[in-house]
């Protein structure tokens, strides 16, 4: 029985998950909600102490950091590896700088791969928008990268 129920059942949840993947992919995605936007600004962190050993680096790709409210934009940052010790997508964490700060990662996990993030659509309020992204290798080493988002109003 249960392999009757694998067999006929199996294809239809991935045919789905797959469908799924696919319509969010399609649909922007809210990064910061208004409300969000509205919250006060996160202090100004000093600059973090070197470690040891260097943590991977995050580099952001042709993401252009001006956008008009409403209109969506592509967010993406590579990941380059430190050693060549890969990048683990399941630490990937992503916060907009607020008071207090707002873990964001949810929101554009399906578009987190060990290589960067790429969410090909997403949609920010306008204002500047301080994105703080931190990435852990496999040997446990951290690396952060901050990077703003400028959007204008809509004209």
């Amino acid at each position: 029985m249960k392999s009757v129920l694998a067999r006929h059942m199996l294809p239809a949840v991935l045919a789905t998950a797959a469908m799924l993947t696919a319509v969010q992919a399609a649909d922007p995605v809210h990064l910061i909600t208004r409300e969000e936007a509205g919250l006060p600004a996160a202090a100004k962190t000093p600059a973090s102490t070197r470690n040891l050993t260097r943590g991977p680096g995050i580099d952001t790709l042709p993401t252009p950091d001006k956008g008009v409210d409403g209109k969506p934009f592509r967010l993406a940052v590579r990941f380059m590896p430190s050693n060549g010790v890969p990048i683990d997508p399941a630490t990937v964490r992503v916060f907009y700088r607020r008071q207090p700060p707002i873990d964001i990662t949810q929101r554009i996990k399906p578009f987190i791969t060990p290589a960067g993030i790429d969410a090909p659509s997403v949609v920010v309020p306008s204002g500047s928008h301080v994105i703080e992204i931190e990435a852990t290798d496999k040997e446990g080493r951290v690396g952060r990268r901050q990077l703003t988002l400028t959007v204008a109003p809509t004209q």
